[in-house]
C-alpha cells in the first residue's frame, strides 16, 4: 500500500509507493487514434458530433494514468503514527492527450488547438475540485523529457489530498506580502516589470510574459494575467483563452528557435480547492493575495544548485532581450 508521509523536520510530503508494473513495450503509440482501447476508459473528450467514447473522432482526450500516483478509489483520512503524519494517496492522476497528431510539438500547435487544451485544463480543475478530499491540483506540460515513455503530446493533471510543497511556499509568501502591504505581490510585480520593460518578453491585452527578476535558470519565464484572479478555472474567458493561446504558441516557437530546441516544463499554478479547508479561515485572503499564473522552465533537468540555492549563469535581463529578439 502506498501513502503520503510528512517529514516533520522540513515540512515536506513524500509519496512512498511500491514500484508499479511498467506497461508492456510496444512500437505503436496507445494515444494515437485507433488505439483508444489500449488506454483506460476516457474520462472526458472533446469530440466531433456523433463520435462514440473510446473511439476515434476526438480532438482532446483525457484518460487516467495507467499506473497512477493518486486515485479516487483510495480511502480518505489522515492518521498519526506517533509523531508522524500519514495520508492515503486519494486524488487523481490524469493525462490530457492534446491532439490526435503524434508528432505535434508545442511550437507547432496552432492557436485553436492551444485554446482547446486550455479549456480542458479549466474543465478538469472544475470537476476535480468537486471532490472535498482533494486539496490541491497541478497541471504540468513537459516537452522532450529525458527517458519519458510517452512520446505523444500530453499534459498531466495531478490532484492530491495535501497542498504541494512548492505551492504551500508560494501561498505563504503571497499571504505574508498581502498582510504587510495589503496588495497582491504578483500584481505589484506586473506593475513594476511593465514599467521597467527590461525583463518583459511580450505584453498582450490580457497577459504579460516575462523573465522573473530572480530566474532560477536561463530563459525561465512566467506568464501572468494582468487582471487579478486567484483561480485559473474561474478566470478563463473566451477572450483571455484566445489571447493566452496565441501567447503560448509564440513563446514556444521562440524557445524552439534557441540552440538545441531545449526541453521545458510548464506548470499551471492556481488556487487550491477552497472547499477543502482543514482549519477555519485557512483561505481567508486567498482571493486577494494569490494570483494564478504559468511558469515555464527550459531544461528543468539541468537546474544548478549549491546547498539549495539555484545558480543561473545568464542574467534575466539578457535572457529577456534574447527572447524578445528571437520572437521578433
Amino acid at each position: 500500500m502506498s501513502d503520503l508521509r510528512k517529514d516533520p523536520t522540513r515540512g515536506h510530503w513524500v509519496l512512498v509507493r511500491p514500484a508499479g508494473e511498467a506497461p508492456p513495450a510496444s512500437g505503436d503509440c496507445p494515444f494515437c487514434p485507433g488505439s483508444e482501447s489500449r488506454t483506460p476508459p476516457e474520462i472526458v473528450a472533446y469530440r466531433k458530433d456523433g463520435s462514440a467514447p473510446d473511439g476515434p473522432g476526438w480532438s482532446v482526450r483525457v484518460v487516467p494514468e495507467i499506473d497512477p500516483y493518486f486515485s479516487v478509489e483510495r480511502e480518505v483520512g489522515r492518521v498519526g503514527v506517533g509523531l508522524y503524519d500519514k495520508v492515503p494517496p486519494r486524488g487523481a492522476t490524469e493525462l490530457i492527450i492534446e491532439g490526435p497528431e503524434h508528432d505535434l510539438t508545442p511550437a507547432r500547435m496552432d492557436e485553436a488547438r492551444w485554446e482547446q487544451v486550455l479549456w480542458m485544463y479549466r474543465d478538469r480543475l472544475r470537476d476535480l475540485k468537486k471532490d472535498p478530499a482533494i486539496r490541491d491540483i497541478l497541471i504540468t506540460r513537459r516537452y522532450k523529457k529525458p527517458g519519458s515513455r510517452i512520446t505523444h503530446p500530453y499534459s498531466r493533471v495531478v490532484a492530491v489530498p495535501v497542498i504541494f510543497d512548492d505551492v504551500r511556499r508560494q501561498l505563504i509568501q503571497c499571504r505574508e506580502y498581502y498582510e504587510y502591504k495589503r496588495r497582491c505581490v504578483f500584481c505589484d510585480i506586473i506593475r513594476q516589470e511593465v514599467a521597467d520593460e527590461e525583463r518583459v518578453i511580450r505584453l498582450t491585452p490580457h497577459f504579460v510574459a516575462l523573465v522573473p527578476y530572480a530566474a532560477r535558470s536561463p530563459y525561465e519565464a512566467w506568464i501572468l494575467p494582468r487582471q487579478h484572479a486567484c483561480a485559473f478555472e474561474q478566470a478563463l474567458t473566451p477572450d483571455a483563452a484566445a489571447d493566452l493561446a496565441a501567447l503560448l504558441r509564440g513563446h514556444f516557437r521562440t524557445l524552439a528557435s534557441l540552440p538545441g530546441d531545449p526541453s521545458f516544463e510548464m506548470v499551471l499554478y492556481t488556487a487550491p480547492n477552497q472547499a477543502a479547508k482543514l482549519l477555519p479561515g485557512e483561505w481567508s485572503s486567498i482571493a486577494e493575495d494569490f494570483h494564478w499564473h504559468l511558469e515555464i522552465t527550459p531544461s528543468p533537468d539541468r537546474l544548478s544548485q549549491i546547498g539549495g540555492i539555484h545558480v543561473n549563469d545568464l542574467p534575466p535581463e539578457e535572457a529577456a532581450r534574447r527572447l524578445r529578439e528571437a520572437w521578433a
